[in-house]
């Protein structure tokens, strides 16, 4: 999913990309974000942080969504899971509420 770098998933091309979310941190490989990273999350507006675990309760990645604009292209916060599960078996991800606590989803 990810290895030595942040990743960015959306649709379009150049400047007309909709970045959907980003995955920023891959705890399995000892990888964190760059300050460009994470600053490149923040100017594409994700701004709904996650953490996607595996059924052993290990944190696999955290990153960040557009949630809206998720919506707005018929996707939730269910897709980052999917695609998770798909590829790394993860089988539970976290959100933070707007109360600042991380909640399962």
């Amino acid at each position: 999913m990810i290895r030595d770098k942040a990743i960015f998933y959306g649709k379009g091309k150049a400047e007309n990309r909709k970045t959907y979310f980003c995955v920023l941190n891959n705890f399995l490989d000892d990888y964190k974000a760059s300050k460009e990273e994470k600053a490149k999350a923040k100017a594409k507006n994700l701004t709904v942080f996650f953490e996607l675990y595996d059924d052993d309760d290990i944190k696999y990645y955290s990153g960040y969504a557009n949630e809206e604009l998720m919506e707005e292209n018929d996707l939730d916060m269910f897709s980052i899971l999917d695609m998770a599960t798909a590829d790394s078996g993860c089988t539970y991800m976290k959100t933070r509420s707007s109360t600042g606590r991380m909640e399962i989803l």
